[in-house]
């Protein structure tokens, strides 16, 4: 059974998590294992429902589902997947957020709902899918576990904005190809803010496929602070679908580049700002929490 849950907090909606929770009659192969058998089964949650009700706001004509992602369009992002073990098989779970792949071996994702389910449950691991699949085609689909030793999250996050960063080891480097590829971050000596560009969005899946939305990224005076990068649902539309730590891209002369990831959306019926965290705050810390080396 699916629980999509929302929070919502002076009009801020947290598309955080979908929580799937284990009956008596659900297979338990969505358990984790750590044997070559379990990973051989993909051990991947059905949270892709080809029967949807779509979560649009029929008040607002800017809100939007998003646009269909095909396979190798955004090669970095990760779907994460974080288990909650309970003495009782029946009431297990398991969390999805998202985040994005900076190196082989590193996921960059919002601390928000890895502390919260270690804080929850004592424990917490999971695995990552990279490799967006269409449908029943894992051919070009990985999947890497990660234990709770290999999530590190900001010592100063307590919840809320501030500090909202955390990082993945995973257990075996990801096998870069077409469809697997780490995005690379700002450089040390970039100092824009990137306003006026237009950042791209990864969401949830809608009616079989993942979703993106790009947007118009904001200047600095109408983010609330410099840790945020910020987007405008009135250029681009109001994305129904945001899924927290999903990556927020643009594009220069080089290609894409990672420049915040989703921490903070406004429900579709207001067409309010998205609020990002935003990686060039935090390079210190990201390089001493993963093996990413930064251009100068």
């Amino acid at each position: 059974m699916q629980i999509f849950k929302v929070v919502a907090i002076f009009g801020i909606v947290c598309l955080c998590e979908i929580r799937i929770v284990l009956s008596h009659t659900d297979e338990l192969q969505l358990s984790l294992g750590t044997g070559e058998e379990s990973n051989q089964q993909l051990r991947r949650p059905n949270v892709v429902d080809t029967n949807q009700v779509r979560i649009v706001s029929e008040t607002n004509r800017l809100s939007s589902d998003g646009y269909e992602i095909y396979a190798g369009q955004f090669p970095y992002h990760a779907l994460v997947y974080i288990n909650n073990e309970n003495p009782k098989p029946w009431e297990s779970s398991i969390v999805q957020t998202a985040g994005s792949l900076i190196t082989p071996n590193y996921i960059l994702t919002s601390a928000e709902v890895l502390r919260k389910n270690i804080l929850g449950n004592g424990k917490t691991y999971g695995f990552v899918e990279l490799g967006y699949r269409n449908g029943a085609d894992r051919e070009r689909q990985q999947v890497i576990d990660f234990t709770n030793s290999s999530i590190s999250i900001h010592p100063r996050f307590s919840g809320g904005l501030f500090y909202n960063i955390a990082t993945i080891r995973l257990e075996h480097p990801a096998t870069l190809n077409r469809y697997v590829q780490p995005i690379r971050l700002p450089r040390l000596s970039d100092n824009r803010t990137f306003e006026m560009m237009e950042g791209t969005s990864l969401g949830h899946h809608y009616n079989g496929t993942m979703r993106y939305m790009r947007n118009q990224v904001l200047p600095h005076d109408n983010c609330l602070l410099q840790e945020y990068v910020c987007t405008n649902s009135f250029i681009g539309g109001a994305f129904c679908n945001r899924v927290d730590g999903a990556g927020l891209t643009v594009e220069d002369e080089d290609g894409p580049i990672l420049i915040g990831f989703t921490m903070r959306v406004y429900w579709c019926d207001l067409n309010e700002r998205d609020i990002n965290t935003r990686v060039s705050v935090y390079r210190d810390w990201i390089v001493d929490h993963s093996d990413y080396v930064f251009d100068f």
